[in-house]
Protein backbone atom coordinates (compact mmCIF):
# COMPACT_ATOMS: atom_id res chain seq x y z
CA UNK A 1 0.00 0.00 0.00
CA UNK A 2 1.53 3.38 -0.97
CA UNK A 3 2.52 5.60 1.93
CA UNK A 4 0.04 8.27 0.79
CA UNK A 5 -2.96 5.95 1.05
CA UNK A 6 -5.08 6.06 4.23
CA UNK A 7 -4.14 3.42 6.78
CA UNK A 8 -7.28 1.48 7.82
CA UNK A 9 -6.08 1.14 11.43
CA UNK A 10 -5.75 4.93 11.69
CA UNK A 11 -9.03 5.69 9.97
CA UNK A 12 -11.23 3.12 11.72
CA UNK A 13 -11.54 4.89 15.13
CA UNK A 14 -12.24 8.19 13.37
CA UNK A 15 -15.03 6.68 11.27
CA UNK A 16 -16.44 4.99 14.37
CA UNK A 17 -16.51 8.33 16.21
CA UNK A 18 -18.09 10.12 13.26
CA UNK A 19 -20.83 7.48 13.13
CA UNK A 20 -21.64 7.95 16.83
CA UNK A 21 -24.10 10.44 18.31
CA UNK A 22 -22.61 13.89 19.10
CA UNK A 23 -21.73 14.41 22.75
CA UNK A 24 -24.19 16.48 24.79
CA UNK A 25 -21.27 18.52 26.16
CA UNK A 26 -20.10 20.85 23.35
CA UNK A 27 -16.64 21.12 24.86
CA UNK A 28 -16.16 17.35 24.92
CA UNK A 29 -17.45 17.14 21.34
CA UNK A 30 -15.01 19.81 20.16
CA UNK A 31 -12.05 18.23 21.94
CA UNK A 32 -12.81 14.90 20.28
CA UNK A 33 -13.35 16.53 16.89
CA UNK A 34 -10.08 18.43 16.92
CA UNK A 35 -8.18 15.42 18.22
CA UNK A 36 -9.46 13.12 15.48
CA UNK A 37 -9.04 15.73 12.74
CA UNK A 38 -5.49 16.58 13.78
CA UNK A 39 -4.45 12.92 13.86
CA UNK A 40 -5.73 12.02 10.40
CA UNK A 41 -3.25 11.30 7.60
CA UNK A 42 -3.53 13.93 4.89
CA UNK A 43 -4.67 11.35 2.34
CA UNK A 44 -7.58 10.30 4.56
CA UNK A 45 -9.05 13.75 5.20
CA UNK A 46 -11.02 13.77 1.97
CA UNK A 47 -12.84 10.58 2.92
CA UNK A 48 -14.52 12.11 5.94
CA UNK A 49 -14.29 15.91 5.68
CA UNK A 50 -18.05 16.12 5.02
CA UNK A 51 -18.75 14.42 8.35
CA UNK A 52 -16.33 16.69 10.21
CA UNK A 53 -18.00 19.72 8.66
CA UNK A 54 -21.44 18.46 9.73
CA UNK A 55 -20.24 17.76 13.29
CA UNK A 56 -18.69 21.20 13.81
CA UNK A 57 -21.77 22.92 12.37
CA UNK A 58 -23.93 20.86 14.74
CA UNK A 59 -22.00 22.27 17.71
CA UNK A 60 -22.30 25.74 16.17
CA UNK A 61 -26.07 25.36 15.88
CA UNK A 62 -26.32 24.34 19.53
CA UNK A 63 -24.01 27.00 20.93
CA UNK A 64 -25.23 30.10 19.10
CA UNK A 65 -28.63 30.16 20.92
CA UNK A 66 -26.73 30.15 24.22
CA UNK A 67 -24.58 33.06 23.05
CA UNK A 68 -27.68 34.87 21.84
CA UNK A 69 -29.16 34.91 25.35
CA UNK A 70 -25.92 35.28 27.32
CA UNK A 71 -24.92 38.49 29.06
CA UNK A 72 -21.49 39.99 28.53
CA UNK A 73 -18.96 39.26 29.83
CA UNK A 74 -19.47 35.54 29.22
CA UNK A 75 -19.03 32.99 31.95
CA UNK A 76 -15.68 31.16 32.04
CA UNK A 77 -17.29 27.97 30.72
CA UNK A 78 -19.13 29.63 27.83
CA UNK A 79 -16.15 31.78 26.91
CA UNK A 80 -13.92 28.72 26.72
CA UNK A 81 -16.27 26.63 24.59
CA UNK A 82 -16.92 29.56 22.23
CA UNK A 83 -13.17 29.98 21.72
CA UNK A 84 -12.72 26.27 21.04
CA UNK A 85 -15.60 26.31 18.55
CA UNK A 86 -14.01 29.20 16.65
CA UNK A 87 -10.73 27.29 16.45
CA UNK A 88 -12.49 24.10 15.31
CA UNK A 89 -14.40 25.95 12.59
CA UNK A 90 -11.17 27.46 11.29
CA UNK A 91 -9.40 24.10 11.36
CA UNK A 92 -12.10 22.37 9.31
CA UNK A 93 -12.16 25.37 6.96
CA UNK A 94 -8.42 25.08 6.54
CA UNK A 95 -8.69 21.40 5.60
CA UNK A 96 -11.34 22.23 3.00
CA UNK A 97 -9.10 24.96 1.63
CA UNK A 98 -6.20 22.53 1.32
CA UNK A 99 -8.45 20.07 -0.50
CA UNK A 100 -9.60 22.82 -2.87
CA UNK A 101 -5.99 23.68 -3.71
CA UNK A 102 -5.07 20.02 -4.24
CA UNK A 103 -8.13 19.38 -6.43
CA UNK A 104 -7.43 22.46 -8.51
CA UNK A 105 -3.79 21.54 -9.08
CA UNK A 106 -4.35 17.87 -9.78
CA UNK A 107 -7.41 18.07 -12.01
CA UNK A 108 -7.17 21.49 -13.60
CA UNK A 109 -9.37 22.46 -15.33
CA UNK A 110 -11.60 19.38 -15.31
CA UNK A 111 -12.68 19.71 -11.68
CA UNK A 112 -12.37 23.45 -11.18
CA UNK A 113 -16.00 23.53 -10.06
CA UNK A 114 -15.29 21.01 -7.29
CA UNK A 115 -12.43 23.16 -6.01
CA UNK A 116 -14.63 26.26 -5.96
CA UNK A 117 -17.41 24.36 -4.19
CA UNK A 118 -14.93 23.45 -1.43
CA UNK A 119 -13.82 27.10 -1.36
CA UNK A 120 -17.39 28.24 -0.76
CA UNK A 121 -17.90 25.73 2.03
CA UNK A 122 -14.60 26.74 3.66
CA UNK A 123 -15.49 30.44 3.49
CA UNK A 124 -18.88 29.68 5.08
CA UNK A 125 -17.07 28.05 8.02
CA UNK A 126 -14.76 31.06 8.39
CA UNK A 127 -17.88 33.22 8.37
CA UNK A 128 -19.42 31.13 11.16
CA UNK A 129 -16.21 31.49 13.18
CA UNK A 130 -16.39 35.26 12.75
CA UNK A 131 -20.03 35.35 13.89
CA UNK A 132 -19.42 33.16 16.95
CA UNK A 133 -16.43 35.28 18.04
CA UNK A 134 -18.43 38.50 17.60
CA UNK A 135 -21.45 37.14 19.50
CA UNK A 136 -19.14 36.39 22.43
CA UNK A 137 -17.83 39.95 22.46
CA UNK A 138 -14.31 38.91 21.47
CA UNK A 139 -12.02 40.45 18.90
CA UNK A 140 -11.57 38.69 15.58
CA UNK A 141 -9.30 35.67 16.21
CA UNK A 142 -5.73 36.12 14.95
CA UNK A 143 -5.30 34.47 11.58
CA UNK A 144 -8.97 34.53 10.59
CA UNK A 145 -8.54 37.02 7.75
CA UNK A 146 -5.40 35.35 6.45
CA UNK A 147 -7.31 32.07 6.53
CA UNK A 148 -10.15 33.58 4.48
CA UNK A 149 -7.83 35.15 1.92
CA UNK A 150 -5.75 31.95 1.73
CA UNK A 151 -8.88 29.90 1.03
CA UNK A 152 -9.79 32.28 -1.79
CA UNK A 153 -6.29 31.88 -3.24
CA UNK A 154 -6.55 28.09 -2.97
CA UNK A 155 -9.76 28.18 -5.00
CA UNK A 156 -8.23 30.17 -7.82
CA UNK A 157 -7.83 33.66 -6.39
CA UNK A 158 -10.01 36.75 -6.20
CA UNK A 159 -10.06 37.03 -9.97
CA UNK A 160 -11.88 33.70 -10.27
CA UNK A 161 -14.57 34.88 -7.84
CA UNK A 162 -14.96 38.38 -9.26
CA UNK A 163 -15.69 36.93 -12.70
CA UNK A 164 -18.10 34.28 -11.39
CA UNK A 165 -21.21 33.54 -13.45
CA UNK A 166 -24.57 33.25 -11.62
CA UNK A 167 -25.63 29.89 -10.21
CA UNK A 168 -22.15 28.38 -10.27
CA UNK A 169 -19.85 27.11 -7.52
CA UNK A 170 -17.80 30.29 -7.94
CA UNK A 171 -20.95 32.40 -7.39
CA UNK A 172 -21.68 30.51 -4.16
CA UNK A 173 -18.13 31.13 -2.94
CA UNK A 174 -18.40 34.80 -3.90
CA UNK A 175 -21.68 35.07 -1.96
CA UNK A 176 -20.05 33.57 1.15
CA UNK A 177 -17.14 36.02 0.91
CA UNK A 178 -19.34 39.07 0.33
CA UNK A 179 -21.53 38.14 3.27
CA UNK A 180 -18.47 37.89 5.52
CA UNK A 181 -17.07 41.21 4.32
CA UNK A 182 -20.40 43.06 4.57
CA UNK A 183 -20.88 41.85 8.14
CA UNK A 184 -17.33 42.77 9.12
CA UNK A 185 -17.64 46.39 7.95
CA UNK A 186 -20.81 46.80 10.04
CA UNK A 187 -18.57 46.93 13.13
CA UNK A 188 -20.09 43.91 14.95
CA UNK A 189 -18.64 45.07 18.27
CA UNK A 190 -21.22 47.89 18.17
CA UNK A 191 -24.17 45.48 17.84
CA UNK A 192 -25.91 43.32 20.40
CA UNK A 193 -25.89 39.56 19.79
CA UNK A 194 -29.55 39.72 18.68
CA UNK A 195 -28.78 42.53 16.24
CA UNK A 196 -25.74 40.69 14.91
CA UNK A 197 -27.69 37.51 14.23
CA UNK A 198 -30.50 39.46 12.56
CA UNK A 199 -28.06 41.39 10.35
CA UNK A 200 -26.35 38.12 9.43
CA UNK A 201 -29.68 36.56 8.46
CA UNK A 202 -30.61 39.67 6.50
CA UNK A 203 -27.36 39.48 4.51
CA UNK A 204 -28.20 35.96 3.35
CA UNK A 205 -30.66 37.52 0.90
CA UNK A 206 -28.83 40.73 -0.09
CA UNK A 207 -25.08 40.07 0.13
CA UNK A 208 -24.84 39.55 -3.63
CA UNK A 209 -25.61 43.26 -4.08
CA UNK A 210 -22.17 44.03 -2.67
CA UNK A 211 -19.31 44.75 -5.10
CA UNK A 212 -15.93 42.99 -5.09
CA UNK A 213 -13.28 44.05 -7.56
CA UNK A 214 -9.58 44.04 -8.26
CA UNK A 215 -9.99 47.70 -9.30
CA UNK A 216 -10.96 50.66 -7.11
CA UNK A 217 -14.70 51.21 -6.67
CA UNK A 218 -16.96 54.24 -6.67
CA UNK A 219 -18.13 56.04 -4.66
CA UNK A 220 -14.73 55.96 -3.00
CA UNK A 221 -16.16 57.18 0.34
CA UNK A 222 -18.21 53.96 0.57
CA UNK A 223 -15.45 51.56 -0.45
CA UNK A 224 -12.99 49.41 1.46
CA UNK A 225 -9.63 48.00 0.43
CA UNK A 226 -8.18 44.61 1.28
CA UNK A 227 -4.57 43.46 1.32
CA UNK A 228 -4.74 39.64 1.01
CA UNK A 229 -1.23 39.37 2.46
CA UNK A 230 -2.21 40.96 5.78
CA UNK A 231 -4.32 39.55 8.61
CA UNK A 232 -6.67 42.53 8.50
CA UNK A 233 -10.36 43.08 7.70
CA UNK A 234 -11.49 45.45 4.93
CA UNK A 235 -10.26 48.98 5.67
CA UNK A 236 -12.44 51.99 4.88
CA UNK A 237 -10.90 54.20 2.21
CA UNK A 238 -12.34 57.25 3.96
CA UNK A 239 -10.27 56.44 7.06
CA UNK A 240 -7.08 55.22 5.40
CA UNK A 241 -6.19 55.58 1.74
CA UNK A 242 -5.23 52.38 -0.06
CA UNK A 243 -1.44 51.95 -0.34
CA UNK A 244 0.34 51.81 -3.67
CA UNK A 245 0.72 48.03 -3.61
CA UNK A 246 -0.03 45.20 -6.01
CA UNK A 247 -2.73 42.62 -5.39
CA UNK A 248 -5.17 44.83 -3.50
CA UNK A 249 -8.87 43.97 -3.65
CA UNK A 250 -11.76 46.40 -3.16
CA UNK A 251 -15.17 45.89 -1.58
CA UNK A 252 -18.26 48.08 -1.34
CA UNK A 253 -21.68 47.52 0.22
CA UNK A 254 -23.08 50.78 -1.19
CA UNK A 255 -25.56 48.91 -3.41
CA UNK A 256 -26.66 46.86 -0.38
CA UNK A 257 -27.45 50.10 1.47
CA UNK A 258 -29.55 51.30 -1.48
CA UNK A 259 -31.51 48.04 -1.57
CA UNK A 260 -31.98 48.28 2.18
CA UNK A 261 -33.39 51.81 1.94
CA UNK A 262 -36.44 50.55 0.06
CA UNK A 263 -37.21 47.94 2.71
CA UNK A 264 -36.67 50.50 5.47
CA UNK A 265 -39.13 52.92 3.86
CA UNK A 266 -41.64 50.09 3.41
CA UNK A 267 -41.32 49.10 7.07
CA UNK A 268 -41.83 52.66 8.26
CA UNK A 269 -44.94 53.00 6.09
CA UNK A 270 -46.34 49.75 7.41
CA UNK A 271 -45.71 50.84 11.01
CA UNK A 272 -47.55 54.09 10.38
CA UNK A 273 -50.40 52.15 8.79
CA UNK A 274 -50.44 49.71 11.72
CA UNK A 275 -50.86 52.58 14.18
CA UNK A 276 -53.79 53.89 12.11
CA UNK A 277 -55.73 50.64 11.66
CA UNK A 278 -54.69 48.86 14.84
CA UNK A 279 -52.55 46.17 13.23
CA UNK A 280 -50.36 44.19 15.64
CA UNK A 281 -46.82 45.49 15.19
CA UNK A 282 -45.24 42.12 15.84
CA UNK A 283 -48.00 40.04 14.28
CA UNK A 284 -49.45 40.56 10.81
CA UNK A 285 -46.96 43.33 10.09
CA UNK A 286 -44.00 41.00 10.18
CA UNK A 287 -45.28 38.00 8.28
CA UNK A 288 -42.13 36.87 6.41
CA UNK A 289 -44.03 36.60 3.11
CA UNK A 290 -45.12 40.22 3.44
CA UNK A 291 -41.98 41.85 4.82
CA UNK A 292 -39.16 39.79 3.36
CA UNK A 293 -37.29 40.53 6.61
CA UNK A 294 -35.87 38.02 9.10
CA UNK A 295 -37.61 37.42 12.40
CA UNK A 296 -36.03 38.03 15.78
CA UNK A 297 -36.47 41.78 16.32
CA UNK A 298 -39.47 44.01 16.93
CA UNK A 299 -40.38 46.53 14.20
CA UNK A 300 -38.94 49.39 16.27
CA UNK A 301 -35.69 47.47 16.73
CA UNK A 302 -35.59 46.66 13.01
CA UNK A 303 -35.96 50.31 12.03
CA UNK A 304 -33.17 51.32 14.39
CA UNK A 305 -30.83 48.59 13.15
CA UNK A 306 -31.64 49.03 9.45
CA UNK A 307 -30.89 52.75 9.69
CA UNK A 308 -27.50 52.05 11.26
CA UNK A 309 -26.73 49.34 8.70
CA UNK A 310 -27.66 51.66 5.83
CA UNK A 311 -25.50 54.48 7.17
CA UNK A 312 -22.43 52.32 7.80
CA UNK A 313 -22.58 50.70 4.37
CA UNK A 314 -23.26 53.98 2.55
CA UNK A 315 -20.70 56.08 4.43
CA UNK A 316 -18.42 54.29 6.91
CA UNK A 317 -17.88 56.40 10.05
CA UNK A 318 -14.68 58.41 10.15
CA UNK A 319 -13.29 59.50 13.48
CA UNK A 320 -13.29 63.30 13.49
CA UNK A 321 -11.40 63.74 16.77
CA UNK A 322 -8.13 62.09 17.73
CA UNK A 323 -7.94 60.15 20.97
CA UNK A 324 -5.14 60.62 23.45
CA UNK A 325 -3.82 57.98 25.81
CA UNK A 326 -4.61 58.55 29.47
CA UNK A 327 -4.75 56.35 32.49
CA UNK A 328 -6.95 57.27 35.42
CA UNK A 329 -9.75 55.65 37.38
CA UNK A 330 -13.40 56.68 37.19
CA UNK A 331 -16.65 55.72 38.83
CA UNK A 332 -19.08 54.10 36.40
CA UNK A 333 -22.80 53.43 36.62
CA UNK A 334 -24.13 51.01 34.00
CA UNK A 335 -27.69 51.02 32.65
CA UNK A 336 -30.26 53.77 32.23
CA UNK A 337 -32.23 52.81 35.33
CA UNK A 338 -29.08 52.71 37.45
CA UNK A 339 -27.96 56.10 36.10
CA UNK A 340 -31.43 57.51 36.81
CA UNK A 341 -31.28 56.27 40.41
CA UNK A 342 -27.73 57.56 40.90
CA UNK A 343 -28.65 61.01 39.56
CA UNK A 344 -31.76 61.11 41.73
CA UNK A 345 -29.96 60.12 44.93
CA UNK A 346 -26.72 62.04 44.32
CA UNK A 347 -24.80 58.85 43.70
CA UNK A 348 -26.10 56.88 46.68
CA UNK A 349 -26.38 53.55 44.89
CA UNK A 350 -24.62 50.22 45.13
CA UNK A 351 -24.39 49.97 41.34
CA UNK A 352 -21.27 52.14 41.04
CA UNK A 353 -18.03 50.35 40.10
CA UNK A 354 -14.48 51.40 39.35
CA UNK A 355 -13.15 51.40 35.78
CA UNK A 356 -9.97 52.66 34.13
CA UNK A 357 -9.94 55.19 31.29
CA UNK A 358 -7.13 54.34 28.86
CA UNK A 359 -7.85 56.91 26.16
CA UNK A 360 -10.25 59.74 25.53
CA UNK A 361 -11.28 62.44 23.09
CA UNK A 362 -13.61 65.44 23.45
CA UNK A 363 -16.49 63.19 22.37
CA UNK A 364 -15.82 59.89 24.09
CA UNK A 365 -13.82 57.48 26.20
CA UNK A 366 -12.36 54.00 26.07
CA UNK A 367 -12.66 52.18 29.41
CA UNK A 368 -11.39 48.95 30.88
CA UNK A 369 -12.93 47.14 33.84
CA UNK A 370 -10.81 47.09 37.01
CA UNK A 371 -12.71 45.20 39.68
CA UNK A 372 -14.66 42.72 37.62
CA UNK A 373 -18.04 43.23 36.06
CA UNK A 374 -21.42 42.54 37.61
CA UNK A 375 -24.64 42.65 35.64
CA UNK A 376 -25.23 42.68 31.92
CA UNK A 377 -23.43 44.84 29.38
CA UNK A 378 -24.37 45.39 25.75
CA UNK A 379 -23.75 47.79 22.91
CA UNK A 380 -26.17 50.70 22.78
CA UNK A 381 -26.87 50.93 26.50
CA UNK A 382 -26.53 54.04 28.68
CA UNK A 383 -23.54 54.50 30.97
CA UNK A 384 -22.57 57.37 33.25
CA UNK A 385 -19.10 58.12 34.57
CA UNK A 386 -17.39 60.68 36.78
CA UNK A 387 -13.97 61.22 38.34
CA UNK A 388 -15.34 61.16 41.90
CA UNK A 389 -18.34 62.17 43.98
CA UNK A 390 -17.45 65.83 43.56
CA UNK A 391 -18.05 65.74 39.80
CA UNK A 392 -21.36 65.47 37.88
CA UNK A 393 -22.25 62.34 35.92
CA UNK A 394 -21.31 62.47 32.24
CA UNK A 395 -23.93 60.46 30.32
CA UNK A 396 -22.65 58.23 27.52
CA UNK A 397 -23.82 55.56 25.09
CA UNK A 398 -21.83 52.33 24.62
CA UNK A 399 -20.63 52.45 21.00
CA UNK A 400 -18.71 49.17 21.15
CA UNK A 401 -17.90 46.43 23.61
CA UNK A 402 -15.09 43.87 23.67
CA UNK A 403 -14.54 41.04 26.10
CA UNK A 404 -11.54 38.86 25.29
CA UNK A 405 -11.56 37.06 28.63
CA UNK A 406 -14.16 36.46 31.36
CA UNK A 407 -14.37 39.37 33.77
CA UNK A 408 -12.36 41.66 31.47
CA UNK A 409 -14.36 44.14 29.42
CA UNK A 410 -13.50 47.17 27.29
CA UNK A 411 -16.08 49.79 26.38
CA UNK A 412 -16.05 52.56 23.81
CA UNK A 413 -18.31 55.41 24.93
CA UNK A 414 -19.86 58.37 23.13
CA UNK A 415 -20.63 61.33 25.38
CA UNK A 416 -24.18 62.65 24.95
CA UNK A 417 -24.29 64.99 27.99
CA UNK A 418 -22.03 66.33 30.73
CA UNK A 419 -24.85 66.25 33.28
CA UNK A 420 -28.44 65.04 33.52
CA UNK A 421 -31.73 65.44 35.39
CA UNK A 422 -33.85 62.39 36.32
CA UNK A 423 -37.52 62.64 35.31
CA UNK A 424 -40.46 60.45 34.38
CA UNK A 425 -42.33 60.76 31.10
CA UNK A 426 -45.52 59.37 29.58
CA UNK A 427 -46.51 59.44 25.91
CA UNK A 428 -50.00 59.90 24.53
CA UNK A 429 -51.11 56.82 22.60
CA UNK A 430 -48.57 54.51 24.18
CA UNK A 431 -49.62 50.87 24.43
CA UNK A 432 -48.93 50.87 28.17
CA UNK A 433 -50.52 53.67 30.17
CA UNK A 434 -47.69 54.35 32.59
CA UNK A 435 -44.74 56.68 33.07
CA UNK A 436 -41.17 55.76 32.21
CA UNK A 437 -37.93 56.77 33.88
CA UNK A 438 -35.82 59.02 31.66
CA UNK A 439 -33.05 61.62 31.76
CA UNK A 440 -33.17 65.24 30.63
CA UNK A 441 -29.95 66.13 28.83
CA UNK A 442 -28.97 69.79 28.35
CA UNK A 443 -28.05 71.16 24.91
CA UNK A 444 -24.61 70.08 23.73
CA UNK A 445 -22.75 72.24 21.19
CA UNK A 446 -22.07 70.49 17.85
CA UNK A 447 -24.61 67.76 18.69
CA UNK A 448 -27.95 69.45 19.44
CA UNK A 449 -29.38 72.89 20.06
CA UNK A 450 -32.23 71.83 22.32
CA UNK A 451 -32.73 69.86 25.48
CA UNK A 452 -33.10 66.13 24.91
CA UNK A 453 -34.62 63.10 26.59
CA UNK A 454 -32.78 59.79 26.98
CA UNK A 455 -35.33 57.02 27.53
CA UNK A 456 -35.62 53.23 27.18
CA UNK A 457 -35.96 51.94 23.62
CA UNK A 458 -39.57 51.89 22.46
CA UNK A 459 -40.72 54.76 24.69
CA UNK A 460 -41.31 57.27 21.89
CA UNK A 461 -44.90 56.73 20.73
CA UNK A 462 -46.20 60.13 19.54
CA UNK A 463 -45.26 63.78 19.23
CA UNK A 464 -46.58 64.82 22.64
CA UNK A 465 -45.72 63.54 26.09
CA UNK A 466 -46.04 64.50 29.74
CA UNK A 467 -42.88 65.27 31.71
CA UNK A 468 -42.70 65.04 35.52
CA UNK A 469 -39.77 66.21 37.64
CA UNK A 470 -39.88 65.57 41.37
CA UNK A 471 -37.45 68.03 42.97
CA UNK A 472 -37.93 70.54 45.72
CA UNK A 473 -41.13 71.31 43.89
CA UNK A 474 -43.19 69.05 41.68
CA UNK A 475 -42.93 70.13 38.04
CA UNK A 476 -45.36 68.82 35.41
CA UNK A 477 -45.42 69.92 31.80
CA UNK A 478 -46.61 68.82 28.40
CA UNK A 479 -43.80 68.64 25.85
CA UNK A 480 -43.45 67.73 22.20
CA UNK A 481 -40.72 65.89 20.33
CA UNK A 482 -38.70 67.92 17.85
CA UNK A 483 -36.51 65.16 16.42
CA UNK A 484 -35.58 61.57 17.11
CA UNK A 485 -31.78 61.70 17.07
CA UNK A 486 -30.71 58.22 18.16
CA UNK A 487 -32.14 54.73 18.53
CA UNK A 488 -30.27 51.69 19.78
CA UNK A 489 -31.41 48.31 21.04
CA UNK A 490 -31.48 49.77 24.57
CA UNK A 491 -32.23 53.48 24.47
CA UNK A 492 -33.48 56.31 22.31
CA UNK A 493 -32.63 60.00 22.41
CA UNK A 494 -34.89 62.76 21.13
CA UNK A 495 -34.83 66.55 21.31
CA UNK A 496 -37.92 68.25 22.71
CA UNK A 497 -39.46 71.53 23.82
CA UNK A 498 -42.15 72.41 26.32
CA UNK A 499 -45.37 72.56 24.29
CA UNK A 500 -46.51 76.20 23.97
CA UNK A 501 -50.03 74.99 23.14
CA UNK A 502 -50.78 72.14 25.57
CA UNK A 503 -53.85 70.03 24.91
Amino acid sequence: MPASDPVPEQLAPVLEWLASEPADDPRAELNALRGHLGGLPEAAVGQCIDEFEARVLDVCGRLKPRLLNAALPLSHELHAVAGELVEALLEVAGKLGEMAAATRERWRPARRGDALAMTGRALSLVHEAFVVAAMGGGVTPPGLWLAAYGIVAAGGGFGALVSARPETAAADALHALKRLLALAVLQPESLTARELVWANDYLEGVADEGALSTESLQPAASSFWIDPGEDLPPIATIRSAAPAAEGLVYFSAFAVSRALSGQLDWLKERMAEAETVGLELDGELLEPDASGLPVGLTPVEMVSLLQRMRDRWALPPNRGQSRRAYRYSVQVCVGLRAVWEAARSDGATERISEWMVYNESPGGYALMSVEGVTGSLSAGMAVALRRDAGHPWAVCIVRWIRSDSPGQVELGLQVVAQTCTPVTIGFRGAEVSSTTHALILPPLPALRRNQAILAPAGTYASRRFVLVHEGERLYVAQARVLSLDMQTANVELFQYEVDPYPI
